[in-house]
């Protein structure tokens, strides 16, 4: 079996010719050439043609022309905005939710979150108040007894004012100011931890409600009610009195 193999192989083995020639019957084969200028030419033109086809595609409006404010993290209730909490992201918004938000994020800095936001979430101006120190309120701050302010609130929210006025029989509670913006609250602990009175500040709009709760604070006892989200208080009587409707 060994010695076929051997003699095949050696049988299989050209034989060179005295003269130096190539055996008779061996192939010599071409070698294949590169493409011509004008191949090459012709085919960068159509690569470029596919290329320049792809762009104009991706370029037809398909994608968002419009960026639009969201929160750079995430964002809890009562935040004062500052630059750093906002970026502008492309993105196509239906135009009842356009009118609601901001191309810029200049209007919102200063301004107040009344809700959280998540990174990437949009900022709308239903989840945010007028900066402190807007020209057009005005603020008050004072001092509440513990158990006239929620533990849970915070600064951002919106809250109701009570006054509580006499006492006895004689006393009486009336609705001071409605939906006031709380742009500050203070509650230093005491010895034992405690929370103990809190010190905030409030905004209003209107001199009346102003002037009714500077009186309030001297003259009543003053109850803050959480009011973020609450619908008005139709209905209600400004005043309250024990056994009288």
């Amino acid at each position: 079996m060994a010695q076929q193999v051997g003699t095949a192989s050696k049988a299989s083995r050209p034989a060179h010719s005295d003269n130096g020639s190539d055996p008779p019957g061996r192939a010599v084969r071409r070698r294949r050439g590169l493409p011509g200028s004008r191949a090459v030419v012709g085919g960068l033109l159509v690569a470029a043609s596919a290329v320049g086809l792809f762009a104009v595609a991706s370029g037809s409006g398909e994608g968002p022309r419009h960026s639009y404010v969201v929160a750079r993290h995430e964002l809890a209730a009562g935040t004062r905005l500052q630059q750093s909490d906002l970026q502008l992201v492309p993105m196509e918004l239906a135009a009842s939710v356009r009118s609601r938000a901001f191309d810029t994020p200049q209007p919102l800095v200063g301004a107040t979150l009344v809700a959280p936001l998540g990174p990437g979430e949009l900022v709308q101006s239903s989840a945010v108040v007028a900066r402190k120190g807007d020209a057009a309120s005005r603020e008050l701050s004072f001092t509440l007894e513990r158990g006239r302010v929620g533990l849970g609130i915070k600064q951002g929210e919106r809250a109701d004012l009570l006054a509580t006025y006499g006492s006895g029989t004689d006393a009486f509670t009336a609705l001071v100011v409605r939906q006031a913006l709380l742009v500050a609250i203070e509650r230093p602990r005491t010895s034992g931890g405690d929370a103990g009175a809190a010190t905030v500040t409030v905004s209003v709009e209107d001199p009346a409600d102003a002037l009714a709760l500077a009186h309030a604070i001297q003259q009543g006892k003053v109850t803050l009610v959480r009011a973020t989200g609450a619908p008005p208080l139709g209905g209600v009587p400004p005043t309250y009195r024990v056994g009288r409707s």
